[in-house]
This record gives C-alpha cells, sequence and structure tokens, in this order.
C-alpha cells in the first residue's frame, strides 16, 4: 500500500501551512540529507556492505592503535552529558556506545596505549553511526519476503539497534523489585542469592559510577573556573593520577606555561584521557559496597577482553552479548562500567540469562510476570481514576457457544468500561533480529490477540445490554456495571515488552494481513507507557479523556509514532486533529517527545481538575470543575467529554454569546446554538439553550431529544450535551444540564439527565 507521508515536529510559533493547521503546534519537517552520505542515495544492499565492511576494518584499527579504554570512557561521556529531553539526528546514540564497548572486547591484539587526538576522536564517533547506517542499509532481500514483511523486518530492526529504556530508572526499579520480589525463594534455592538483591546490586552500581562522574566533573569545572593557580595544579594532579595516560601524555608539564589560561587550557586537553577513572571501580570498591555472593556474580557478568572469539561479528548489532553482560573486566581485576544503565535498558536480558538451565526458576519467574503485571495496572489505574470501579480478573460466559472468558482488569467510572489486557509475554530474539515469521507469531499473540478478547466483552456489553452477567474469576462474588443505560467500552493492550511506533498503530498489522477492518483493535501501551501517561496526567479528568482519544485516536490519524509522541501531542494541543486538512496523509512523528523528556513528579490528589494539554475558554473551565464536583450527575464524564472534544474557538463562541445573554444584550427567545466535532461516526455535540425563564421539564427534554436525533450521522452514534443558561440568575456557570447519547442501533437507548437549578 502507498501512502503520502508528512513528517510532523514540534513547533514553537509562527504561520502554518494548511497541513500544519490539521494538527495545531506542530510544523511540517523536511528532513535534510546527512552530508555524510551525500552520495549514498542510490546505494544497493552490495555497494552497502561493501561500505559496511570498509568502515568495520576501520573503526577496529582505530581502536587497535590507540588507547580503546580512553576512547569508550569519552564516547561514554559523551552520551552522558548528551540533553536528554532533546532529539535531533546527529545526537550521540546509546548503541554507538555499545557498539564501542563490544569492539574493543572483540579486539584479538592486546591494546594500544597512544592517545587519541580531539580531532580524530570526532572522526570516529562519525565513522561508528556511518557504521550503524551501514549495517541496516546492507541487508539484502531474500526474495521470499513480500514489500510490507521487508518493511516491518527492517522497522524491527531499528527498533532493536537503536531504541533502549522501556521504563524510566524509577518505573523500572519499581517492576523489576515487584516481579524479583516474588521469586526470592526460588532464586535463591536454585542459585544462591536472591535475583531482586542483584537486581538492586546493579542498580547501585548506577549509582557508584553517577557518584564519581559528578566528582570528577566538579573537578573540571574547578578546571576551567579557578583564578588560583595552586588550585589549578590540585586539579592537574587529580587528573594525572586517574588514569595512566593522562599522567603520561602530561609529563612534567606543570611548570612549563607560567600564564594561568594557557596552563588552563593544556590541563583541559590532558583531562580528555582521564576519563576512563570514571567507569572503573576496583575489587576493594565493590567489597565496600556489596556482600561477597554479589561480588562474585557482579564479576560473572564482566567480559574480559579477546574472551569473545566464537563470538560471530555479524551479531553484534541486534545481540550484543553486553546486554547480557554489562561489564568489563580489566587486568587488574577492577570493573569497567562505561554503560552502568544497561540495568535499566536491559534488565530482563540480564536477568533472564541468569536463571537459563533453572526450569523450575524460569517457570516461577514467567508466572510473577503475569501476576505482577495485572497488579500494576490495576493499582495504576485505581490511583489514577479514584472515581473509577477497579475490577482485576473479570470473568463472563458466552451464552452462544457456553464458553467463559476473563479479562483482566476492568475499570468503570460513569458510563465509561475501560478494559486492559495483560500481555506478560517476551519478545522473542528472533523477532527482533527481524524474522518474519517470529515477528508475525509474536505480533499475534502480544498484540492482536489481546485486541479480540477485549473485543468480545464488549461485543457481549452491546448485545446484552441489561442481561449481561460478569463476576470475579477469584472469588465469583458478581459485578455490577449499571448497565441499565447503554456504556461506551475502550480496550487497552499493555505488554512488558513491545515494538513501540511499529505496533503503537495497527496499519502495519493489517497490511501483513494480522488484523482487518473488522477484527476488534486495542491500542498496545507498554507498562511502562502506562506509567508514564499516569504520571504525566495526573488529572483524573485528563486521563479519562486521554484514554477515551487514544482508543479512537487512529478513526481520525493515521500516523506513526510512539506513546511518548502520543502524550506529547496530547499535551500540545489535546490531541484535536483537523482530518480534511490532513488529505489522507499519515503523519509521522519525529524528535515531538520532548515535553515527556522532562521530569515529572505527579501529584497525590488525582481529583484536581487540571486540563492538561486542552485550553479552555474561562467559563467552560469553571464548567467542567463544576460538573467533576457534582458526583450525583451521574453523566457527568459524559459531558465533560463532549465539551473536551470541541475546539476551543468554538468554544469561546458559545461562551462569548452566553455572556452578551446574560449581559441583556438582545437574543432570539429560545436561542439555541451548538458546535460538533466528529471522531470516526460519532458525534460530539454540544449545545446551549438560552432562556429568560426556566422552561417546563417535559419541554426541555423534548427540545434535547429534537436537537440530538437532528445531529444524529446517517451510520453511527451522537454524544450530545445540552446546557441551559438564564438570563437572570444565580449561578455564574449555568442553569441545568442534560445529556443524550443515540447508537444507530435497533436496540439503541438514549439517555438523558436534566439538573435545572433553583426547580425540581
Amino acid at each position: 500500500m502507498t501512502v503520502a507521508i508528512a513528517w510532523l515536529s514540534l513547533v514553537s510559533g509562527g504561520a502554518m501551512a494548511d497541513l500544519e493547521q490539521s494538527l495545531p503546534g506542530y510544523e511540517r519537517l523536511e528532513l535534510p540529507p546527512d552530508p555524510e552520505l551525500a552520495d549514498t542515495q542510490d546505494w544497493d544492499a552490495g555497494q552497502w556492505q561493501s561500505d559496511f565492511d570498509a568502515s568495520l576494518e576501520a573503526l577496529t584499527l582505530f581502536l587497535r592503535i590507540r588507547d580503546p579504554l580512553a576512547i569508550l570512557a569519552r564516547t561514554a561521556s559523551r552520551f552522558i552529558l548528551t540533553n536528554p529531553r532533546v532529539e535531533r539526528p546527529e545526537m550521540p546514540k546509546q548503541v554507538e556506545v555499545e557498539l564501542t564497548q563490544i569492539l574493543m572486547l572483540l579486539g584479538r591484539q592486546r591494546p594500544s596505549t597512544n592517545p587519541v587526538s580531539p580531532n580524530n576522536l570526532g572522526r570516529y564517533w562519525r565513522l561508528v553511526r556511518r557504521h550503524l547506517r551501514g549495517f541496516m542499509n546492507k541487508q539484502p532481500n531474500t526474495g521470499n519476503e513480500t514489500d510490507i514483511e521487508r518493511f516491518v523486518s527492517r522497522r524491527a530492526r531499528l527498533f532493536t539497534l537503536y531504541y533502549r529504556n522501556i521504563f524510566s530508572r524509577e518505573d523500572c526499579e519499581n517492576a523489576l523489585n515487584g516481579i524479583l520480589k516474588q521469586i526470592d525463594s526460588p532464586s535463591e534455592s536454585a542459585l544462591g542469592y536472591k535475583l531482586s538483591d542483584l537486581f538492586r546490586a546493579a542498580i547501585r552500581m548506577m549509582d557508584l559510577v553517577q557518584e564519581r562522574f559528578k566528582f570528577f566533573t566538579e573537578r573540571l569545572h574547578n578546571l576551567l573556573n579557578t583564578k588560583r593557580r595552586s588550585e589549578l595544579v590540585e586539579c592537574i594532579d587529580f587528573f594525572c593520577s586517574s588514569y595512566p595516560l593522562a599522567k603520561r601524555v602530561w609529563g612534567n608539564c606543570t611548570n612549563r606555561w607560567v600564564d594561568l589560561e594557557d596552563l588552563r587550557m593544556a590541563a583541559f586537553q590532558m583531562s580528555e584521557f582521564a576519563h576512563p577513572w570514571i567507569y572503573t571501580l576496583s575489587r576493594a570498591d565493590l567489597d565496600a559496597a556489596f556482600p561477597g555472593p554479589l561480588v562474585e556474580v557482579l564479576y560473572s557478568l564482566a567480559i574480559r577482553p579477546n574472551s569473545l572469539s566464537e563470538i560471530n561479528p555479524e551479531h553484534i548489532y541486534l545481540n550484543n552479548p553486553i546486554w547480557r553482560r554489562p561489564y568489563v573486566l580489566l587486568d587488574d581485576g577492577s570493573l569497567f562500567a562505561p554503560l552502568p544503565h544497561l540495568i535499566v535498558s536491559f534488565p530482563f536480558v540480564i536477568l533472564e540469562s541468569l536463571m537459563e538451565g533453572h526450569r523450575t526458576l524460569e517457570v516461577a519467574y514467567e508466572s510473577a510476570r503475569a501476576h505482577y503485571l495485572e497488579e500494576a495496572i490495576t493499582d495504576l489505574v485505581t490511583t489514577a481514576m479514584p472515581s473509577a470501579s477497579v475490577y482485576r480478573g473479570v470473568a463472563w460466559n458466552d451464552p452462544d457457544t457456553g464458553q467463559v472468558w476473563e479479562n483482566d482488569v476492568v475499570a468503570v467510572v460513569g458510563n465509561f468500561i475501560f478494559v486492559f489486557e495483560a500481555k506478560s509475554g517476551r519478545i522473542k530474539d528472533a523477532a527482533r533480529r527481524g524474522g518474519s515469521l517470529s515477528l508475525r507469531k509474536n505480533f499475534n499473540e502480544l498484540f492482536v490477540q489481546p485486541g479480540v478478547q477485549s473485543g468480545r466483552l464488549q461485543n457481549y456489553l452491546d448485545t446484552r445490554q441489561k442481561s449481561a452477567r460478569l463476576w470475579l474469576r477469584t472469588t465469583g462474588q458478581p459485578i455490577n456495571l449499571d448497565l441499565d443505560k447503554p456504556k461506551m467500552v475502550f480496550t487497552f493492550s499493555i505488554c512488558i515488552e513491545h515494538f513501540a511506533s511499529l505496533t503503537s498503530a495497527r496499519h502495519y498489522l493489517k497490511e501483513l494481513g494480522l488484523v482487518s477492518e473488522q477484527t476488534p483493535w486495542a491500542p498496545v501501551l507498554s507498562l511502562g507507557d502506562l506509567q508514564m501517561i499516569v504520571r504525566f496526567l495526573d488529572s483524573e479528568v485528563s486521563l479519562i479523556h486521554y484514554l477515551t482519544r487514544r482508543a479512537t485516536l487512529e478513526q481520525v490519524l493515521d500516523f506513526e509514532g510512539d506513546e511518548q509522541d502520543i502524550l506529547s501531542a496530547y499535551l500540545t494541543n489535546g490531541l484535536w486533529v483537523n482530518r480534511e486538512a490532513l488529505d489522507g496523509k499519515r503523519i509521522v512523528f519525529f524528535a515531538s517527545d520532548s515535553l515527556v523528556r522532562r521530569p515529572k513528579k505527579a501529584r497525590v490528589d488525582r481529583t484536581v481538575v487540571e486540563l492538561h494539554g486542552v485550553s479552555l475558554p474561562p467559563l467552560w473551565e469553571a464548567i467542567i470543575r463544576e460538573l467533576y464536583r457534582d458526583d450525583t450527575q451521574r453523566h457527568r464524564f459524559d459531558i465533560i467529554n463532549v465539551i473536551l472534544n470541541q475546539m476551543p474557538p468554538q468554544l469561546a463562541e458559545l461562551e462569548r454569546r452566553i455572556r452578551r445573554f446574560r449581559r441583556g444584550v438582545p437574543s432570539p427567545e429560545g436561542d439555541i446554538s451548538y458546535v460538533t466535532f466528529s471522531i470516526g461516526s460519532k458525534v460530539f455535540a454540544l449545545a446551549i439553550h438560552l432562556l429568560k425563564k426556566l422552561p417546563d421539564r417535559q419541554e426541555w427534554h423534548e427540545m434535547g431529544r429534537d436537537v440530538a436525533a437532528d445531529l444524529m450521522p446517517d451510520a453511527g452514534s451522537v454524544e450530545c450535551a445540552i446546557f441551559l443558561f438564564l438570563r437572570r440568575s444565580r449561578h455564574t456557570t449555568f442553569d441545568g444540564a442534560s445529556f443524550y447519547r443515540y447508537i444507530r442501533q435497533p436496540q439503541s437507548d438514549p439517555t438523558q439527565h436534566l439538573q435545572p437549578r433553583d426547580h425540581n
């Protein structure tokens, strides 16, 4: 299938072209060609293979004739010093440090102790980037794959090569501790230690390196800023004692420069060779920090240089040995940890490698993963939606087949039902390497079947309505979902591991033939994604709105991006999309997730109304706050969602009419105004009725039904909120509210609610 592509990036302001008006806050981006690859646009796989071989030979030689630890340490520091809140194509990537580490370990000759100049180091980093491009582009067509299979396989390899950290550090610690604590006993029996203790030790390794990095940069700051020669000399002595190469390069140069600035600049250049000190932990350091048995396990996670002769170099890109054993064992018995945070990037890979061959432990671990995922989803949803009734392990009987089905987590808030299917399975190594058969199998098990499962429940509730019966699978206790009125069901698949942008929308699965338009679909989020959403949308009102929009996003937007991109779009414009302006184009988000790369501490009280990403006129914001506080209004969340789904300029116009009317500006008696916004086949309608006195209840209901019926689409549904505003009102907001939901089905059941003021 051929799709027109438009790349969009966040923009701070300025005029917008028609396409950019489709998604306010974004601008169209023309990716400039990489000048270093200017001559490669028309290369075939064979030419890329030759370039790949040449760059590999050059990298290997570069590391062989210079001090590889100094190069690796400086490459790691360059990556750490990168601003994580900004993303640009030329920015250092973690994979570049990983490649440097594994190439150093693969070296078959004793490493050199020669220094590297800044210019040559810059050339090395550019060559690493080109080499990784070469690896991706040299992959030949197998001949038995379709175009879409080749494309998806390539995207899977890109994900494996570049994408890191499915959790933030805090979320990773919570998740891994939650899983590993459940298997303390079997892991201690099988391994002689608790995996939870080892995980915490690996996290502490991160802190030890971070402390050394902080100390190093403080000394560097002093070196660059002190006005006293004695303090500068102290800094020089520190860096000289940090690593032999730095001392050898400096020699006895302290007295060579009389001028303080000349001495400072020379010392700064020497300090560039001292970076290995940051990442080197001696045996004494480790013995002081950890119990003896854990120190031995940490050493088992280290690789000695020249010890990987059996490794096929072709495999280091998509199955790097350092993902399982992240440390380097030096000749003096120290551990070198240039990437200590690999325990956050690859926590499951590292820990699962230690379980291999211990079947009882592996079974306990798989059970713990599944149990923890359901528990974590339940806890997150309960915390984030205090108005919801949350049920874990919901069972029901299909009357047509007699089959009893289960759904993992179900949350009911107002007339909304959110279904979360938990999938704790792992993505297979072959799938990560782009194997088509493994990708299809993993996609189906982890990303398609959860949608089918939750779709069964949605169909059951839609068709059985009041006669639907559900219960808790553990106790048999009946669950009352208050099905006397129609419920809107939104489904999600929550997994521990996923392919980010490759599985965040279903168009690739559809093109692979794994789903069709009729296949129930649940947007795929990782547990880390859900934790991020709950952290940034720390107001129940905004979270509910986001989940309803996220579940239906593909009805208005053909997009490619991960959950960070989508949440950033919500924080930018509330996911307001002008589908007509898109003109059928697929939007590719690029460098668009800066809003969620910043630290965020969620508020404890989620009942505070804060409208993240949605900018409303003052009156409508006040109305939402009042509706949310009124728990007697059974349609409060329905009405709030109708308001939040409108365009702010249209809401501003309605507010202007209301204020003019209440100031006494002449207006036709019984004036009704409305605005609408469509999402797929559903119309969200917001109407205002301006009257001088409170209407008769029956008259109000008839008027509301007529308005909703007039706005009903030929196919689909309408959700209509109508507000009453009296000229002489005691209320600063509204005097009555009514909600109508019409679904064009034989068993449709419109609902309404009138909340008059000063009138029963």
